[in-house]
C-alpha cells in the first residue's frame, strides 16, 4: 500500500503533465516522414500507439530496419495533434554494425554498410563486415595511363616486354593511394 506522500507524488499535476509531454517510445513502423510509435503505457494500462513527426537534422534522414529495436524520445508540445520525435537510436543495429567506436570517432551506418570518421582523421567507407583499404588517386591513374601509353611492345613475345616496361615505368612505390579516404 502506498503512503500519502507516494500518492501525492503519483497524482501531482505537474508530474502528470511532464510525464504526458515527454515519453520514450519504441518505433514499430516508419512511413515517409511520420513514424509509428508504440510502447508508452497509459495509466489505465492501455498501450498508446501514435504517429509522430521526426526532427532528425538538416540533410540527414534515416528509417530504422525492421530487424532493429529502434526507440525514440518524443515530446507533446502544448496542444499539438502529433508528438515530435526529438531523439532516436537503434542500439541493436549500432552494436551489431558499428561495435565499439574508439574515442573521437563517428559513424553513419545501416545494416549493410558504414562510413567511419576515424580519430586520426581518415574516413572509411565499407560494408558492415568489410575492411577498408587505400583508394587509387588521380595521380595513380595518370601514372598508370602514362606507363601504358609509353610502354614499348615487342612482336611475338606474348606481352612480356610490355609487362616489364609498364612495371619499370610505374616503379616499386606505385600506387601511392589516398591518405585520408579509404574504401572497400
Amino acid at each position: 500500500m502506498k503512503t500519502i506522500k507516494q500518492l501525492r507524488d503519483v497524482t501531482d499535476p505537474f508530474k502528470t503533465k511532464v510525464a504526458g509531454a515527454i515519453r520514450r517510445m519504441a518505433i514499430t513502423l516508419t512511413s515517409k516522414a511520420l513514424w509509428q510509435l508504440t510502447g508508452f503505457t497509459l495509466p489505465d494500462g492501455d498501450v498508446e500507439t501514435q504517429k509522430a513527426e521526426a526532427f532528425t537534422g538538416i540533410g540527414f534522414f534515416a528509417r530504422p530496419p525492421s530487424s532493429g529495436k529502434p526507440e525514440a524520445i518524443v515530446i507533446m508540445v502544448n496542444d499539438a495533434q502529433n508528438p515530435v520525435v526529438i531523439a532516436v537510436r537503434d542500439e541493436k543495429t549500432r552494436a551489431a554494425i558499428v561495435g565499439a567506436l574508439e574515442q573521437d570517432e563517428s559513424a553513419i551506418f545501416n545494416t549493410r554498410a558504414l562510413v567511419v570518421i576515424k580519430a586520426d582523421g581518415t574516413i572509411e567507407a565499407r560494408s558492415a563486415s568489410g575492411v577498408a583499404g587505400l583508394l587509387a588517386t588521380k595521380a595513380d591513374l595518370a601514372a598508370l595511363k602514362a606507363a601504358i601509353t609509353g610502354a614499348a611492345t615487342v612482336a611475338n613475345d606474348g606481352g612480356a616486354a610490355f609487362k616489364a616496361n609498364i612495371l619499370a615505368a610505374l616503379g616499386a612505390a606505385w600506387p601511392v593511394g589516398t591518405t585520408k579516404l579509404k574504401g572497400e
